[in-house]
């Protein structure tokens, strides 16, 4: 007696286990024919042997390929190098904070007596274009954003870089607000402007000429 259930138990599994069989198979062959169709493939071993072997050797673009493998394995042992890129982060943070200081300061010199904190200009403002104004439009601002980049880079802080970001968008708007008073009052602005960029020297050579008058000027002060 309790073998005839067993045995209908039995039955309808292998009967269930066949019908399973069936779908897993027509599903295997729908994905393959999709798969197909998508242009999706398994590689083949032999093939792909036969592509690594096909061309010239030199002609091929190894160095793409072996610099490909350098990268990947230098990022996965990336944390052996964490000493010495604090090293280079806090060199590299001194010097963008230099620059930036430098920057605003000789700004501030090169303004004179038309400095202001507010972007509209004085009733007594004299447009300069020369030395600083040179470089940049808006030095002060430029060596402020930068000596806050370079702060950033020399504590590897994010949140200071962050609200350097935030920083860089208030003095970007307030930069634009008061060149429009500025080409209300100087009539070569638009000129001036079209000339030189607006936060950041983009010309090497002006660069170290400014540099140079700046060390001048402190040497003369002696």
């Amino acid at each position: 007696r309790v073998g005839l259930p067993l045995k209908t138990a039995a039955g309808w599994f292998s009967c269930q286990s066949r019908k399973l069989s069936r779908q897993l198979s027509v599903v295997s062959m729908q994905a393959d024919e999709s798969a197909e169709k998508q242009g999706i493939s398994i590689p083949s071993v032999d093939k792909v042997t036969e592509n690594i072997k096909e061309g010239t050797v030199g002609e091929r673009g190894e160095i793409y390929v072996g610099l490909q493998f350098l990268l990947v394995f230098l990022v996965f042992i990336a944390p052996a190098f964490e000493e010495t890129f604090e090293m280079l982060g806090l060199l590299a943070g001194l010097a963008v904070c230099g620059a930036g200081i430098a920057l605003g300061a000789v700004g501030v010199l090169g303004l004179g007596d038309s400095l202001s904190p507010w972007p509209k200009p004085t009733s007594s403002n004299e447009l300069q274009t020369t030395g600083p104004y040179g470089l940049v439009r808006h030095p002060i601002y430029g060596g402020l954003l930068i000596s806050c980049c370079g702060l950033s880079l020399l504590t590897a802080s994010f949140p200071r870089l962050f609200f350097t970001i935030l920083l860089f968008l208030v003095l970007d708007a307030k930069a634009d607000v008061e060149e429009g008073w500025l080409s209300d009052v100087h009539s070569g602005y638009a000129e001036y402007k079209a000339k030189v960029p607006k936060l950041f020297p983009t010309d090497l050579s002006k660069v170290a000429q400014v540099a140079q008058d700046a060390i001048n000027f402190v040497q003369s002060q002696k």
